[in-house]
């Protein structure tokens, strides 16, 4: 079963759309960086990178650097790959929601 089989059957009622990145794209990722993590093909979780090397992107969860692909010892099949790296205007439309969304749990 490939990562878009595994990812449909698990989320079992929804489509993914699978694109990972290009080895260029997560070559280019660095330290600071943010990146869009997909838990299970349907959960965005944004985290920063810690550090890379030839191998890995870590940032608190461990990707493959050719793949983007999470690596878990623990557990056998894919869980979750690196969708994409946050620009600039990613960042400020994701704080402007969590504003909107923290102000309507105040009122």
């Amino acid at each position: 079963m490939n990562l878009k089989e595994y990812l449909v059957h698990k989320t079992q009622t929804k489509t993914v759309d699978y694109e990972p990145l290009t080895r260029e794209e997560l070559h280019a990722i660095k330290p600071g960086d943010v990146i869009e993590r997909m838990l299970a093909g349907v959960i965005p979780v944004h985290l920063i990178v810690q550090k890379v090397d030839d191998k890995i992107i870590d940032a608190g969860w461990k990707f493959d650097r050719n793949t983007g692909i999470e690596i878990d010892e623990d557990i056998p099949t894919t869980v979750s790959y690196i969708r994409k790296v946050l620009t600039e205007e990613d960042k400020i439309r994701i704080k402007n929601e969590r504003e909107v969304i923290s102000d309507k749990r105040t009122r």
